[in-house]
């Protein structure tokens, strides 16, 4: 597995109806012909906290795409300041698929 770039975006954090903007950094490594995509955000833990965030949120993409992204548990005030939040990483079969989900790595791929 080669990484192949590291990029962030714009987006928008959804937390039960309501959306806040949101940026997100991306990992991008290949794999065989395909990609896989790590997605990883940070967001003020007490800002979480009032939203009624839980362990999970959906990070809508500058794409339109939507991912979850979750926190090892329930956050509450024991957690640091800043609680990272993650995606299971994602498999794309080509760059296509990878550049429809992502347009911002276009610059940075082969």
């Amino acid at each position: 597995m080669t990484v192949v770039q590291n990029v962030d975006g714009q987006g928008q954090l959804l937390i039960g109806e309501r959306l806040a903007p949101a940026s997100y950094h991306l990992a991008v490594t290949s794999r065989g012909n395909g990609y896989a995509v790590t997605v990883e955000m940070q967001a003020p833990r007490d800002w979480l906290i009032r939203q009624g965030f839980r362990s999970r949120a959906t990070l809508v993409l500058a794409s339109g795409e939507r991912v979850e992204v979750e926190h090892d548990g329930p956050v509450d005030l024991s957690d640091n300041v800043s609680v990272v939040l993650q995606a299971k990483p994602l498999e794309y079969a080509d760059r296509g698929a990878l550049l429809v989900a992502f347009p911002e790595t276009e610059s940075g791929l082969n």
